[in-house]
C-alpha cells in the first residue's frame, strides 16, 4: 500500500496573522454595479455608450497623456465603476487589418466616429524597432507583424493603430470598449479590468481604496515583470511609464521602486519553482515537496507587497486553501478560501465566471472545519 509522505508544515498562527495583515480581506464593501459613464472630455457620443449617470469618475485632460479618469468621490476596494459594452470585436487572436476593417464596416456612422476618437499608437520612431523579421517567420504571422509595425510607425492614425492601443482581451479574441479605453496605465494600478462573459461586458473594479480627485489607473502590462520587460511591453503603446514602480529605481536604494525590483525577481523565482506543482499537480506539491506551502505563502505576500491584488493573488490563495484541505488543516483552509473569494469578488464581481466555484470551495472547507470540531 502506498504511504502518505510526511505531512507538510501547516499554516502557523503567526503566518496566518501576517497574511491577514497584508491582505486586509476582513472588511469588504458590497460590489456595486454601474453603467458605463459618458466621456465628458470629447463631447457627445453614441447614446448606447453614454448613459446619463456616472457617480464614480470623470474624464479630464492629462498633460502629456491625453485624457485620464479621476474619482469624483472616495471609492472603496471592490467597487465596480464600469460595465462597458463592446464597440468592435474580433473573435480571433491573430487578427489582421482585414479583420478589423470588416468589423469596422458594420458600425454605424456614430460608432465609427467614436472609434476614431480613441487614442492611437501611431507616429513611433522606426529606429526604435527591429528593422527586419526573422526568416523563420512566414505566412499569416509575418503579415500580422508587418501590418502592426507599419501601423505603429505610420504618420497618421489607422484602424489598426487605434485597435492596438485600445483593445482588451475578450475570450479568445479582443474588443474595443470605448469607456474602458479612457483609463491610463500604471505598473501599480488601483483598478482592474476583466471581460465578464456571463454578462458580456468589460468591467472595471477598484482594487485599492481611492480618494476623491485621484486618477484611476489600470495596468496595460504584467505588473509582476521586471522594469525592462514592462518597458518593452508598454513600448507597443508608444509611451514610457513614470509610475512609482518605475521612477527612481536606481537612485533610491530604499525606495518603493527599488524594493519592487527585488520582490519581482523573487516572484519569478518562486513562479518557476512552484508553477508545475500547481493546478492539477497541487496534491503532489503538497505531499512531496516540503517547502511548497511555504513558497506559496511567500508568493502571496510578495504579490501584496507590490500592490498586486489581481486574480493572480486570488489563485494563490485558492491553491493554499486546497493545500490545507489535502492535509485536513480546515481552519486555515477556510481562511485562505475566504481571501480568495474576497479578491475574486473585488476585482471581477459576484457575477463573474467561476465565482460560484470559489464560493463552493469556501462552503466545503467551512463544513469540513465544523465537522472536525464535532459541531
Amino acid at each position: 500500500m502506498r504511504q502518505r509522505p510526511s505531512r507538510p508544515e501547516n499554516l502557523s498562527p503567526k503566518t496566518s496573522q501576517k497574511l491577514s495583515r497584508y491582505s486586509k480581506c476582513s472588511q469588504r464593501p458590497t460590489v456595486r454595479l454601474s453603467s458605463p459613464p459618458s466621456d465628458r472630455s470629447r463631447g457627445r457620443i453614441h447614446s448606447a455608450y453614454s448613459p446619463s449617470v456616472n457617480d464614480f469618475y470623470e474624464i479630464r485632460a492629462v498633460p502629456g497623456k491625453g485624457h485620464g479618469s479621476f474619482a469624483l468621490k472616495d471609492l472603496k476596494r471592490g467597487t465596480r465603476i464600469l460595465s462597458d459594452i463592446t464597440l468592435l470585436a474580433i473573435t480571433n487572436g491573430d487578427y489582421l487589418v482585414a479583420d478589423i476593417e470588416a468589423a469596422f464596416a458594420k458600425l454605424s456612422a456614430d460608432e465609427q466616429k467614436l472609434y476614431w476618437s480613441l487614442a492611437s499608437s501611431h507616429g513611433q520612431d522606426p529606429k526604435k524597432w527591429p528593422s527586419r523579421v526573422h526568416e523563420s517567420v512566414k505566412g499569416r504571422e509575418l503579415q500580422r507583424i508587418q501590418e502592426q509595425h507599419n501601423a505603429r510607425v505610420g504618420k497618421e492614425p489607422s484602424l489598426l493603430s487605434i485597435f492596438q492601443n485600445n483593445c482588451m482581451e475578450m475570450g479568445k479574441g479582443a474588443g474595443i470598449f470605448p469607456n474602458a479605453a479612457r483609463f491610463n496605465h500604471s505598473c501599480t494600478p488601483n483598478a482592474s479590468f476583466n471581460w465578464n462573459a456571463n454578462i458580456q461586458r468589460e468591467t472595471v473594479h477598484i482594487i485599492h481604496d481611492i480618494k476623491a480627485g485621484q486618477q484611476i489607473t489600470l495596468s496595460y502590462c504584467d505588473m509582476t515583470h521586471e522594469k525592462t520587460l514592462r518597458s518593452w511591453e508598454l513600448k507597443h503603446y508608444g509611451f514610457s511609464c513614470d509610475c512609482p514602480a518605475c521612477v527612481h529605481e536606481e537612485e533610491d536604494a530604499d525606495g518603493f521602486a527599488r524594493e519592487g525590483v527585488d520582490r519581482r525577481y523573487r516572484i519569478k523565482e518562486l513562479e518557476q519553482t512552484t508553477s508545475y506543482l500547481r493546478g492539477p499537480n497541487l496534491e503532489m506539491g503538497v505531499l512531496k515537496e516540503p517547502d511548497f506551502v511555504k513558497q506559496l505563502l511567500e508568493l502571496a505576500i510578495l504579490h501584496m507587497e507590490i500592490g498586486d491584488y489581481s486574480m493572480r493573488l486570488a489563485n494563490i490563495y485558492m491553491d493554499l486553501a486546497l493545500a490545507c484541505e489535502f492535509v485536513k488543516d480546515f481552519k486555515n483552509g477556510q481562511d485562505m478560501a475566504a481571501n480568495a473569494l474576497h479578491i475574486k469578488r473585488d476585482c471581477q464581481g459576484e457575477d463573474s465566471a467561476d465565482f460560484e466555484k470559489y464560493k463552493g470551495a469556501l462552503k466545503r472547507l467551512h463544513r469540513s472545519y465544523k465537522t472536525s470540531q464535532g459541531s
